[in-house]
């Protein structure tokens, strides 16, 4: 097998195991109160991997999912990593606040996204203008998880 097909196969089966722990995450944070409103969501900067609310705050979450025997998933959490999840916040906060309600249709996945995530907020009476957010890290590794929340650049 070729040096590029192996390193796709990688990348395959990297993906995967990504979608299966953010889908062991949503079932966790779930289980622990969180209303799931988006998941993968994209910009121009990056994914976010989940968007929940929690007690009246909002919770932009990154999941890393490592094996059993490997170090804890914290570490690969980097501030290149950060930067680009508070860069695609700050396009989220920017669209929700924008998006006119006859953008409604016509629009890219990322605008029907933000839509989607705008009417959720508002169908629980969540004023996102002064709604608070924190970001938070999932770490899945083997049978532990551990939510660490708040984490900034600083």
């Amino acid at each position: 097998m070729s040096s590029q097909k192996l390193a796709q196969s990688s990348q395959k089966q990297t993906h995967i195991k990504g979608r299966a722990g953010e889908q062991r995450a949503c079932e966790w944070l779930e289980s622990k109160g969180f209303k799931i409103l988006a998941r993968n969501y994209c910009t121009q900067f990056g994914e976010i991997d989940i968007i929940a609310l929690h007690d009246n705050f909002l919770h932009f979450i990154e999941v890393k999912t490592f094996a059993a025997s490997s170090l804890s998933p914290r570490y690969a959490i980097t501030s290149k990593k950060l930067q680009k999840i508070y860069a695609s916040i700050d396009v989220l906060l920017f669209a929700c606040h924008n998006l006119q309600p006859s953008q409604k249709s016509n629009f890219s996945k990322y605008a029907c996204d933000t839509h989607k995530i705008t009417q959720g907020l508002q169908a629980l009476d969540i004023d996102l203008q002064n709604c608070q957010y924190c970001v938070d890290a999932l770490l899945i590794w083997g049978n532990s998880i551990e939510l660490l929340e708040n984490i900034s650049l600083e």
